[in-house]
């Protein structure tokens, strides 16, 4: 046999005995419960199991990473959540102020005094300032340290927003664990952010668990339709490039229907639900009757629970 023939039969055989060793032990691995996987394949899995155990979307944080020193910009990437405080902002004061009698309510501009405030992703703090302005004690929640420290430097411009005002740079699954936090806010606020997470159904029964008896819970999101995804999409990402193209999943938006019934599944009844239209042209928000893109949510958390 020649020096070929022989490496060739050798190469042959350890082929051989290595196919036999790899079914053997697949075999092995598969009678004791187990699928044999590389290790890349187990971290993969590992990465899937922490995805199914949080509501944090990597890939979007990556995403708003790039954009947290835009936040305020408002002429920039922002502009449309600029110009939505001039809905969302009113409606939080009233919502809040409905609680109080006539003679209960100041007439200072820290309307707001007395009422604390979750605002759950709340980015660089376009809306917890103002809320803050109204009087109310605002935490801002959001689990970018980038978006946090954004809303850090700009809120130590202004002096008055100091005692009343503060960030954390944490998930709101672990905001809602410590006891200290949890029915401890008059109103829970998550604004164009139930759209960008994992396990939604999660999320809302954390929002709720933190809402005080008697509290509220608004919600301001995109609804899941054809047109929201021909206009919230086609439109507003490729054609118009109102905010930067893959800001939004269509898959992640959320129906109405299928909000409502998160909250009533955390015995939390839904007060209303409102539809919201967005001018590009003027930059001007408007309340709708039509829910089929953007609504605002309000349930409240009964009194005794």
């Amino acid at each position: 046999m020649s020096c070929r023939s022989k490496f060739n039969f050798l190469s042959s055989c350890n082929a051989l005995r290595c196919l036999v060793t790899r079914n053997r032990r697949q075999k092995w691995l598969t009678h004791r419960g187990r699928s044999f996987c590389t290790a890349s394949e187990e971290n993969s899995t590992s990465q899937d199991r922490r995805s199914n155990t949080t509501t944090i979307d990597d890939e979007e944080l990556k995403r708003f990473s790039k954009l947290a020193q835009a936040w305020w910009n408002e002429n920039g990437e922002y502009i449309a959540l600029h110009t939505l405080n001039e809905l969302r902002v009113p409606f939080i004061r009233d919502a809040l102020l409905a609680k109080k009698r006539g003679d209960q309510i100041s007439h200072s501009r820290k309307i707001l005094e007395g009422f604390s405030i979750l605002d759950v992703g709340c980015g660089g703090g376009l809306l917890s300032e103002p809320l803050s302005r109204l009087g109310a004690t605002v935490t801002g929640l959001d689990a970018l340290p980038d978006n946090i420290q954004t809303a850090r430097l700009h809120k130590s411009h202004d002096p008055t927003l100091r005692s009343n005002l503060q960030y954390t740079c944490s998930t709101i699954e672990e905001h809602s664990s410590s006891h200290e936090h949890q029915n401890s806010f008059d109103a829970v606020v998550c604004s164009e952010v139930l759209e960008h997470v994992n396990n939604q159904d999660e999320f809302v029964s954390c929002c709720c668990k933190i809402t005080k008896p008697g509290g509220s819970l608004i919600f301001t999101t995109v609804n899941k339709t054809p047109l929201s995804y021909a206009l919230g999409i086609v439109m507003a990402e490729r054609v118009l490039k109102l905010v930067p193209q893959g800001t939004h999943d269509w898959m992640k938006f959320v129906d109405p229907h299928d909000l409502r019934y998160m909250l009533d599944k955390n015995d939390v009844p839904t007060r209303l639900v409102h539809g919201m239209a967005y001018n590009p042209l003027l930059h001007k928000w408007s309340w709708i009757s039509n829910t089929s893109i953007n609504y605002l949510l309000h349930a409240m958390k009964p009194e005794t629970v």
